[in-house]
């Protein structure tokens, strides 16, 4: 059963998601552009590939939840969302500072998106195809959001292993740190 509690966490993971990717991109700002693009044997070769692969993933995903569902989004219906893609290591955006805008763009809709949502959302059944391998998938609305933000801090944590192997101090990057920020966030 899918309560209010639930949706609360989702609204705490999307600003939670904010912070922590404005905070990241803050830190890879100071980086040259020879460190962001080089090759360093990751999923996505570098700390720049693996910024947009979030991003196309995020995109991708907020696409499936725009029509995937019986439910209509204000937040999702002017969004930039992506429908199909060629590969999950495309390059949507080569210029740094693009790219950060428009991942402030996207969180700007999650959060916006997450305010739209209810207990009783959460529990509508997501259909979609998989690009990639053409199988059709179904589950709940709350399965897709908890593999969504999964999926981002999953990649996240590469780029923090990747800029501490850089020596770069990338801060602390934990949810409590965000409830020390906003003591009436939960």
């Amino acid at each position: 059963m899918t309560t209010s509690a639930h949706l609360k966490q989702f609204r705490v993971l999307a600003q939670y998601n904010a912070w922590v990717n404005e905070k990241l991109y803050e830190r890879i700002a100071t980086l040259t552009e020879e460190e962001r693009q080089r090759y360093l044997g990751t999923f996505f070769n570098s700390i720049h590939g693996t910024l947009n692969h979030i991003l196309l993933a995020d995109r991708a995903w907020l696409g499936r939840f725009a029509t995937g569902t019986c439910n209509q989004f204000t937040a999702l219906q002017n969004a930039k969302l992506i429908f199909q893609f060629e590969s999950l290591s495309a390059i949507l955006y080569s210029d740094f500072e693009e790219l950060w805008q428009e991942r402030r763009e996207s969180d700007r809709t999650i959060q916006q998106w997450m305010q739209e949502l209810t207990p009783e959302v959460l529990t509508t059944r997501l259909h979609y195809t998989n690009p990639a391998r053409g199988i059709e998938r179904e589950h709940s609305l709350w399965f897709g959001l908890t593999h969504f933000y999964n999926h981002q801090t999953h990649h996240r944590g590469q780029i923090t292993t990747l800029l501490h192997q850089m020596n770069q101090d990338y801060g602390v990057t934990d949810l409590l740190a965000l409830y020390h920020l906003v003591p009436d966030l939960v």
